[in-house]
């Protein structure tokens, strides 16, 4: 990401590999995506299960577009979502999976202290249609980075979101108090 760019082709793809002396050898691959111009892309995020890459286009939406760079589809825009309703800033983007290529993608709304999370899988035959699950209301501050996982952890035992606050502070939330009684969970007596 960067704070300007082209419209079109604003990412790279790279390919590391072993330059056979030790080190890493680092090739372009591709270039691809849309941005709006209006600010910067900051947030990415890439779903290595289901094949797609999310990024964040603040104060625009979020695009998504097939991670592997030899998909038919590899050139072009799958979705874009959650163009309506934020305050600012679509920043932090992160994925909870739930397994068998459900789950749920979570986006900073910046300026409103608040996440809004999305179904990972689209919806049923329309895999490209992420449809707004909930909203939930974050005591971080303009938080632009977070990071989930839906494995039990000691303390967490249907997973961990951590959102980043202002001066370098970061805020850890049991999976349980984002899904509330709406959604599902992974872990121990699993489910809504």
């Amino acid at each position: 990401g960067g704070k300007g760019g082209p419209t079109e082709g604003y990412l790279g793809q790279y390919l590391l590999s072993d330059d056979g002396r030790g080190g890493v050898r680092m090739s372009l691959v591709r270039q691809f995506g849309r941005y709006s111009g209006r600010k910067e892309i900051e947030a990415i995020a890439v779903d290595s299960e289901l094949g797609y890459v999310y990024y964040s286009d603040e104060t625009f939406g979020v695009h998504k577009y097939a991670a592997d760079p030899e998909a038919p589809d590899a050139g072009r825009e799958l979705a874009l979502f959650g163009t309506a309703g934020y305050a600012g800033d679509h920043e932090g983007i992160s994925i909870y999976d739930l397994g068998g290529g459900r789950g749920y993608i979570l986006v900073s709304d910046q300026q409103a202290n608040r996440f809004r999370i999305y179904r990972r899988e689209g919806e049923p035959g329309r895999p490209h249609e992420h449809t707004l699950l909930k909203t939930v209301p974050v005591s971080a501050i303009e938080s632009d980075g977070s990071e989930v996982t839906s494995t039990p952890l000691p303390g967490f035992p249907h997973g961990l979101f951590v959102a980043m606050s202002n001066g370098r502070v970061f805020h850890y939330y049991a999976w349980e108090q984002f899904a509330g009684k709406e959604l599902a969970r992974t872990g121990p007596a699993a489910g809504r």
